[in-house]
């Protein structure tokens, strides 16, 4: 049996301690998963790690670094904090594009050298590809979500083969699971990249309800093509609505949706892979535009619809097939259900992040837990 069939993941061997941007949950909510929401917290627990969050740096150092932490950049502060304690622990974990590649560079400024774990979504983009062709060498292990991303980093920047993991997109599929409801409606969730102009116009006189869930990032910036949603000079056709919401609430949502939908800007990087992941955790069939980037989860014609990026008649006809055709979209979201349950679970996710850990603070002999 293994250890989701269990419920059971193996702790860590080492500790890592992680630096992480500001926006990723690391508070203790556990009482709050009970089925309010994912576990967020299941990473934590089991690879043991101490977060160097807002939270660490009010309350964990000496008083004169939380004193300097607070009249510099947040993510200043987390990276300094973690270059002071790194000996500490047996591995650093950056789990944020920024960070991870400052942290880099400054172990290589100073000629600092530990196992350096980084977890990169989108080094595609000028100014990161620069800067991590700069600073690769103090990256002990890069993790990478997309194939389109590995290709580019070997080929283009000429990092190492063997330094490159992949790693498993994932999700909760115990949070996000199939619950039987009548299906009047079909959703697009999220703002990272979203082309909701294009799948307002797709549904402009349809008679099919949406709703948009959307909304802004808490610290970041709202793209254009998501704000105009909320404009006041935006007219949303009478079937369509908008607003953000809570896990729970965001679950009914889904399960309430035929299929669901997934409209994307033109980009290299996998953006609506978490809301596609969820969607399929849930049962449903899933229509996306085809990008460049997202092209590493959806199975075309079977888990889900691909269409052009920024075609409105594309999308409205893929939109009208599958709901006038609720067997396909049944039988595309089972489908998608057995392929997250196979290969892209919260726990399998967890414990390949684990061994890569583990595996950099052995190779490096800093394993001492």
């Amino acid at each position: 049996m293994n250890n989701e069939a269990q419920g059971y993941l193996r702790p860590a061997r080492v500790r890592p301690v992680m630096l992480v941007s500001s926006r990723i949950p690391t508070a203790d909510i556990t009482e709050q998963e009970r089925d309010q929401r994912p576990r967020d917290m299941l990473f934590n627990r089991t690879l043991g790690t101490v977060v160097i969050n807002e939270e660490y740096l009010s309350q964990t150092p000496p008083a004169w670094r939380r004193a300097v932490y607070k009249i510099i950049p947040t993510y200043a502060a987390q990276i300094l904090e973690t270059y002071i304690v790194k000996n500490k622990y047996d591995v650093v974990l950056s789990w944020s594009d920024q960070n991870g590649l400052l942290f880099g560079l400054l172990l290589k400024l100073t000629r600092t050298r530990v196992p350096h774990v980084a977890m990169m979504y989108w080094p595609s983009k000028p100014k990161k590809s620069i800067l991590l062709k700069f600073v690769h060498s103090y990256i002990s292990t890069l993790c990478l979500w997309t194939s389109t991303h590995k290709d580019l980093v070997i080929n283009r920047l000429g990092l190492p083969a063997d330094k490159i993991r992949m790693i498993p997109q994932f999700v909760d599929t115990k949070f996000f699971r199939p619950m039987p409801r009548e299906t009047d409606i079909i959703c697009a969730v999220g703002q990272e990249m979203r082309d909701y102009p294009t799948l307002v116009e797709a549904l402009r006189g349809s008679t099919i309800k949406c709703h948009l869930a959307t909304g802004s990032i808490p610290g970041g910036k709202v793209h254009k093509t998501v704000k105009v949603v909320y404009h006041q000079d935006f007219s949303l056709p009478p079937n369509i609505t908008a607003g953000s919401m809570p896990p729970a609430k965001l679950r009914e949502l889904y399960a309430r949706s035929r299929f669901v939908v997934v409209p994307l800007l033109p980009t290299d990087s996998d953006n609506g892979t978490r809301v596609i992941t969820e969607a399929m955790a849930m049962g449903k069939a899933v229509i996306c535009s085809l990008t460049k980037g997202q092209r590493d989860v959806i199975v075309d014609g079977k888990t889900g619809i691909y269409v052009p990026q920024g075609d409105p008649k594309a999308l409205r006809e893929a939109i009208e097939h599958l709901w006038a055709h609720p067997e396909i979209a049944d039988e595309m979201g089972r489908a998608g259900r057995k392929l997250v349950e196979e290969k892209l679970t919260l726990e399998n996710f967890v414990e390949t992040i684990r061994d890569i850990v583990e595996e950099t603070a052995e190779k490096h002999g800093t394993s001492r837990r």
